[in-house]
């Protein structure tokens, strides 16, 4: 039960706050404008942040890369199209968090697009930073992703457009530094990082050929086949590796020219109405493999969702629906077999708020039990959420089918859950 958890947790995402407005493009006719302020968690504007922009549709960087003002504030000028925005700075968590999903942004010429983004503090003291460039055969590389590594621990960046890398907020201690993206391996390099220092010039010299291969079939469980989405991710921090990701074509899945190193394999982060089972997860966990120039088969089971009603974005679009009121009504369709359903509402940077789960010693209790002829639940009801809802910002909330298990040790298991990128609104 403890790995279904888990893998549910990589699934919340740090969102963004947008409105569109019309206006004339400042700098091109054919541009529009995305515009917005970085905050801190108490209101106060983060100067200096730095920003790069990705295509949402090929996670590929554009432009030369932005930072904030003195003020906090941004202007960039893009051509039309689907993004989504990288913030970083030393003392500061990143955003997207590590192992989330960020939320893009449409631009349109002659629009106005304003996207306000919040970071929270850094709870590491006393942390460092690592700095390089990625080339492969002279040329820079972008959108690699780059992770210091010690132990269990993993902190990242991802390159920009001119192939520099800046991790934030490290501790103290020796890591291990290396690149991820298609068809390049990298090499690995070692460094030395002491409390409060910067340690620049870790340049990766990344090589072209990477030849891994991983392939499977996905079953459909209690539902109708169809076509999810399978993804490689970095066991520490649970990202995306760059390239790596596939769809499925009959049940069957192949993803090619996978670089040396260790992944966790997923499948159906989309909305496409399925879920990997999670009675799948307690028995076999999540599936790592280790690529080394060779060819892994690694088989999944996807079940369906849990379909929201209300309050949620459409399934075409990530664009959270406006809501007024601190005190929303959940409501979501019934479940097939379940026992009582668990509701989970998460704040801007991830953090669940309300509802969800609770782990005391590897003993997993809900925090809420709704019954399975309740299909609607009011915002904290049993006055136990940590914060109250707040206007001009992006939650989201999702639910797991629960069922009555004697053979399991907590008496039950989970069954399905609600789509990821679901379930998202924003209070007016």
């Amino acid at each position: 039960m403890r790995n279904v958890l888990y893998a549910m947790a990589m699934y919340l995402m740090v969102s963004t706050v947008f409105i569109s407005c019309k206006k004339d493009s400042e700098d091109d006719p054919t541009q529009g404008t995305l515009k917005g302020m970085v905050t801190s968690t108490s209101n106060q504007g983060i100067s200096n942040a730095r920003i790069i922009v990705y295509d949402a549709n090929t996670n590929a960087p554009v432009g030369g890369g932005a930072q904030t003002g003195s003020d906090g504030s941004f202007s960039i000028s893009l051509d039309p199209g689907t993004y989504y925005l990288n913030l970083s700075k030393q003392g500061y968590n990143g955003v997207p968090a590590a192992g989330t999903t960020p939320v893009s942004v449409t631009i349109e010429i002659g629009e106005e697009t304003i996207s306000n983004y919040q970071m929270s503090a850094s709870s590491v003291v006393n942390g460092g930073s690592i700095a390089g460039k990625v080339t492969s055969g002279g040329n820079v590389l972008a959108g690699v992703l780059v992770v210091a590594s010690s132990g269990a621990n993993g902190y990242s960046s991802v390159t920009d457009i001119n192939g520099n890398y800046y991790i934030y907020n490290v501790p103290a201690g020796t890591y291990d530094v290396k690149g991820f993206l298609s068809k390049y391996n990298s090499p690995s390099l070692s460094v030395a990082l002491t409390a409060g220092s910067e340690s620049a010039g870790n340049n990766l010299a990344m090589t072209s050929g990477a030849t891994g291969l991983i392939s499977g079939a996905v079953s459909f469980l209690a539902t109708n086949n169809g076509e999810v989405d399978v993804t490689l991710t970095n066991p520490l921090t649970k990202e995306t590796i760059p390239g790596l990701v596939t769809k499925t074509q009959d049940g069957q899945y192949s993803i090619s020219n996978i670089p040396d190193g260790v992944y966790i394999v997923r499948a159906s982060f989309a909305n496409d109405n399925y879920v990997v089972d999670p009675d799948w997860i307690i028995k076999n966990g999540e599936p790592k493999v280790t690529i080394a120039a060779n060819t892994i088969t690694q088989n999944f089971s996807v079940t369906g969702s849990i379909k929201l009603t209300s309050p949620t974005n459409d399934s075409a679009s990530v664009k959270p629906v406006e809501i007024t009121g601190a005190t929303p009504i959940f409501t979501w369709q019934a479940y097939s077999s379940t026992s009582d359903y668990i509701i989970e509402v998460s704040d801007i940077n991830g953090n669940i708020i309300w509802g969800g789960f609770t782990n005391n010693g590897g003993t997993i209790t809900k925090n809420i039990i709704i019954p399975k002829n309740q299909l609607s639940i009011v915002f904290n009801s049993d006055n136990k959420a940590s914060s109250t809802l707040k206007t001009n910002t992006i939650y989201r909330w999702r639910i797991y089918a629960s069922k009555d298990d004697t053979s399991s040790p907590t008496g039950w298991k989970l069954i399905s859950v609600s789509e990821e990128q679901r379930g998202l609104f924003m209070i007016k």
